[in-house]
């Protein structure tokens, strides 16, 4: 939309934006800082040559620069610059994962693509049907007054072969077992092994449609502090022509203390083409528009991907462009977009709770940006935290260990104990002696620059915090304890345990005699497989793997009274 602007001629000119137009109330382009006092605040979104209306008094104009498709603002209180972001591309993404977690794909209804109905069950509508008897089965059936098409509703696997293998089945799919396995154990076809699938990831979807209703947790009694990280997930090349494997981001959230996941997102989107997604591209004509401005920005197309690699082998972060490609079926979605997505599917989460909110995040600047945007009216109300941990993922795991006890050995030094005495402290005596040390070595300390936490866990060792949030305002002693409490092992064990438990997920074999090309033979041909099976896993770790306290996170969440088992869902 253009903006009319009156000269001292009387002559009107258009205002050109600098800025992308906002998507349904939606804007993310400001200054990202949690402690400037431009914080969420939009700025002037116009360019205004000499002679035009001047902005309105007080608004923040900062300037933009970069070139096409790096655009940045540059913030003129705190002086620091920040990509700009295609509103629209992030809420549509937002939209796709939403409608993949918050619809029944179980709910009867018209199954005729592209009818007015299709998706929308009787009960929803009654004027879309007719009613049309029952089945031999006694299954009510029904017709759509649209098109003339019949269906029924009863048991979801009422039309099952053999569907006394589901609960073998979905154990192995969960628990290490390669699809080439489970069809040798199951004696299934790779067809019939398909169609489970595809019918577990519809009941693990429907189920969770159902009963995950985040409205109904106390944040206050079961904690509100959540993990976010990021794993690569790797598919096969789909041709000898191409020995490349496609690579997938997989975005996950995790609550703290229970370990339940919040929110799991793909960055892959197996409802498009690659031919679709190119088509689009073509009718909009959009290829000399930046990205941040454009209609059609949520997904890569063939040529611009190949001109980011290009960009990225000039810069030297990859060695050789022929390592990387899209997937054959499916598209790849923009990372940053996702990013955006997967935190205001958070947000939404937790919505109907006042909890104060911490949020925790790998050293990833996509995701400080992100966290940072869309959870800017928690921050700027005080309500919201966010720290960034990095630690020194390479250590081996002899290393780790001798690193946690030579700084135990300094904390009992500093305490004036001994290490036995140490090592005989309840976990809330440990945790309030490590408060009150470090309390004492952060006073004065801006920890936005970043504090090296001086006592190392096993699995986080020499952990480094930055707290973005950090404006002096608390005590020592509460900047202590946030800083003791900002760990990503929540999600780092469900990514471990994902990697361990899901065959195709785990890490594929370099060739060193193969220009480094990489290899599984355990990994999935089909990009949508790796779609369904992570969802399936991810309801599985949730609702039915128990924990040594003998619960489930959905238990520990207070989600479910006990463990779900397969004869609930299936």
């Amino acid at each position: 939309m253009n903006y009319v602007s009156k000269i001292s001629s009387g002559d009107e000119i258009e205002l050109e934006r600098r800025f992308p137009m906002p998507f349904q109330g939606v804007d993310f382009n400001f200054c990202r800082t949690p402690t400037c006092v431009a914080y969420g605040i939009a700025p002037d979104p116009f360019k205004r040559p000499r002679g035009t209306t001047p902005a309105p008094e007080g608004a923040i104009r900062g300037v933009v620069t970069g070139s096409k498709h790096e655009e940045a603002f540059q913030c003129p209180h705190c002086r620091k610059s920040w990509r700009l972001k295609n509103n629209r591309a992030a809420v549509e993404e937002y939209r796709r994962l939403r409608g993949l977690q918050d619809s029944d794909p179980t709910e009867a209804s018209c199954r005729t693509p592209g009818c007015f109905a299709h998706g929308v069950s009787p009960a929803q509508n009654p004027e879309f049907y007719w009613k049309f008897g029952k089945t031999a089965g006694g299954d009510p059936r029904w017709r759509c007054r649209l098109c003339l098409k019949t269906f029924s509703e009863g048991k979801p696997a009422r039309r099952h072969k053999r569907s006394d293998k589901n609960r073998v089945i979905f154990q192995m799919l969960c628990n290490d077992v390669s699809l080439a396995k489970i069809s040798k154990i199951a004696d299934i076809s790779y067809r019939d092994l398909y169609r489970k699938i595809d019918f577990f990831y519809d009941q693990v979807r429907s189920f969770t449609q159902r009963r995950q209703v985040f409205a109904e947790v106390d944040f206050h009694e079961v904690g509100s502090r959540f993990a976010t990280d990021s794993q690569t997930l790797t598919i096969n090349w789909p041709t000898k022509r191409r020995r490349a494997p496609v690579m997938v981001q997989h975005l996950c959230t995790a609550h703290a203390r229970s370990g339940y996941i919040m929110e799991a997102s793909l960055q892959f989107d197996p409802s498009m083409t690659m031919d679709e997604a190119e088509e689009q591209a073509a009718a909009a004509n959009e290829e000399d528009v930046s990205v941040a401005f454009r209609q059609h920005a949520r997904i890569w197309t063939k040529s611009e991907f190949n001109e980011h690699l290009e960009k990225l082998l000039k810069l030297k972060k990859i060695e050789d462009v022929d390592l990387y490609q899209l997937p054959h079926d499916g598209v790849l979605v923009r990372y940053d977009m996702l990013q955006f997505a997967h935190a205001m599917r958070l947000r939404e989460h937790l919505a109907g709770s006042d909890a104060p909110i911490i949020l925790v995040m790998d050293d990833d600047k996509g995701l400080q940006q992100s966290f940072s945007s869309v959870f800017a009216p928690e921050i700027g109300e005080g309500s919201a935290e966010i720290a960034i941990v990095s630690f020194d993922k390479s250590m081996t795991n002899d290393r780790r260990l001798q690193v946690v006890e030579e700084e135990r050995r300094l904390l009992a030094a500093a305490a004036g104990i001994g290490i036995a005495d140490l090592r005989n402290l309840s976990n809330e005596d440990f945790a309030d002696l490590s408060d009150d040390i470090v309390a004492t070595l952060i006073k004065d300390q801006d920890l936005r620059r970043g504090f090296q936490y001086p006592f190392s866990r096993k699995s986080e060792p020499h952990r480094k915090i930055t707290l973005l949030t950090d404006d002096g305002s608390r005590s020592n002693r509460a900047r202590a304890r946030l800083l003791r409490l900002a760990t990503l092992r929540s999600v780092d064990a469900y990514f471990h345990k994902f990697r361990s438990n899901v065959r195709f997920a785990a890490r594929p074999q370099v060739s060193a005699a193969g220009a480094r090309q990489m290899w599984g033979k355990h990994q999935l041909y089909k990009p949508e497989l790796m779609h369904k099976i992570t969802e399936i896993y991810r309801f599985y770790h949730n609702w039915c793997e128990l924990g040594e306290d003998r619960k489930t996170p959905a238990m520990r969440l207070g989600l479910a009274r006990g463990r779900i088992y397969e004869r609930d869902f299936l």
